[in-house]
């Protein structure tokens, strides 16, 4: 029997040259890929340190320290988006400097609460973000702290205020000058209230006449207090206030030049009562405008030498300003015309005692003195406080950047 006989498969022999060629070739192939993954590679790394150097880095910068505690740019511009939330683009700027202030602000009530016993746990904070619908991240946890500490130590204060105090009832109202008040003291001791009188002599309208029952302590005049604390009831005094503010003045006008289209050139002054006008245009007969102004006039900075620009009929100054003015002839000064558009600094008040007696405080009252007594509270701890601040203009813009 003859046995089969196997074949073997033919084998392909490359010749030297040829698998010299291909290991060329694979090894140029294998150069390649990894030429592309190193490129590609210190692509994304330089890609990476950009966004790193431009987008995380700055983030770390400190730009705050209040004692033990640093604030980082990072913190910084969070704080910002919270504060910022609803604001017009263009003004968010303008909070980038007081939002510092406030972070120095809450951080001393956060650190200083604990030692008066007013202790915020975490439960109550992530209860406060929850009320008010916010993230809960760091610096909201930090504003929420602060805000629950204000309100305990101030409910701490509030506790503290004794139950009866020595308050008064009183009428007070703010008149133009010592002539008026004069004239009011007159009309009081004929038997007339202050009440009675405050249509024709107040010079605040919005200063409520009659007060009833208030504590020394939260009268915001010293001097006011003061008289009330020694005047019998039913007696009265004058207290001048060079810096109480009050919704009229009077203008003394001169116009100096006018020309064929109506525009006139005045010169003027602002005088804060009807008495200082009078004495400011008596001078005036022998008296150089501009000096008599730098003296009376309370818009004297704000001119050159007392002069205006040209003024158009259609530019209006004030309503009284413009009646009156493009009514007078050239060079004549003209008679002192109540302004009630502009407010004017320095006043009398008149103020009359009704009844003293001690009693207890009424809530609103009460909740004033705990806000004044932790005001008070406040000033005394930050005076101890150790605080740096670092941030620059470079950072201020960097987080502004950020959130616009």
């Amino acid at each position: 029997m003859t046995k089969k006989r196997h074949h073997e498969q033919p084998t392909l022999k490359l010749s030297k040259h040829a698998e010299s060629k291909i290991e060329k070739q694979t090894r140029t192939q294998r150069i390649i890929v990894i030429a592309s993954a190193v490129f590609l590679g210190v692509v994304a790394l330089v890609i990476g340190i950009g966004l790193y150097v431009d987008r995380i880095a700055p983030r770390n910068e400190p730009v705050l320290r209040v004692n033990y505690r640093t604030f980082t740019l990072g913190y910084y511009t969070d704080l910002l988006k919270v504060y910022s939330q609803g604001m017009d683009p263009t003004q968010v700027a303008s909070i980038a400097d007081p939002a510092i202030t406030q972070m120095v602000r809450a951080e001393i009530v956060r650190q200083a609460a604990p030692g008066e016993g007013v202790i915020i746990t975490s439960a109550e904070i992530k209860d406060e973000i929850k009320r008010v619908e916010a993230k809960d991240n760091r610096v909201m946890r930090d504003l929420a702290e602060s805000v629950l500490a204000t309100a305990g130590l101030t409910q701490k204060f509030k506790d503290a205020l004794p139950a009866e105090m020595e308050q008064v009832r009183f009428e007070i109202m703010l008149v133009e000058s010592r002539s008026v008040a004069t004239e009011v003291e007159t009309a009081i001791a004929t038997g007339a209230s202050l009440v009675d009188l405050s249509a024709q002599y107040s010079a605040a309208a919005d200063i409520p006449v009659a007060n009833d029952w208030v504590p020394y302590e939260v009268l915001a005049n010293k001097d006011v207090a003061a008289a009330l604390r020694t005047l019998e009831p039913g007696k009265g005094a004058v207290i001048s206030d060079a810096a109480a503010a009050k919704n009229l003045g009077y203008w003394l006008i001169e116009v100096i030049d006018r020309d064929d289209a109506g525009a006139i050139k005045p010169r003027a002054m602002l005088t804060g009562s009807l008495e200082d006008a009078l004495r400011a245009k008596e001078r005036l007969k022998t008296e150089d405008f501009a000096k008599v102004a730098e003296q009376y006039s309370q818009i004297y900075a704000m001119t050159e030498n007392a002069e205006f620009d040209w003024v158009t009929p259609d530019d209006i100054v004030t309503e009284a300003f413009n009646a009156a003015a493009f009514a007078l002839e050239l060079n004549v000064v003209s008679e002192p015309i109540l302004e009630r558009e502009i407010q004017t600094t320095g006043a009398y008040w008149v103020v009359r005692l009704l009844e003293r007696g001690s009693r207890a405080p009424y809530d609103n009252i009460a909740q004033a003195l705990a806000s004044t007594a932790f005001d008070t509270w406040y000033s005394e701890v930050s005076k101890t406080a150790v605080v740096e601040t670092l941030l620059t203009n470079a950072q201020k813009k960097w987080a502004l950047e950020r959130i616009a």
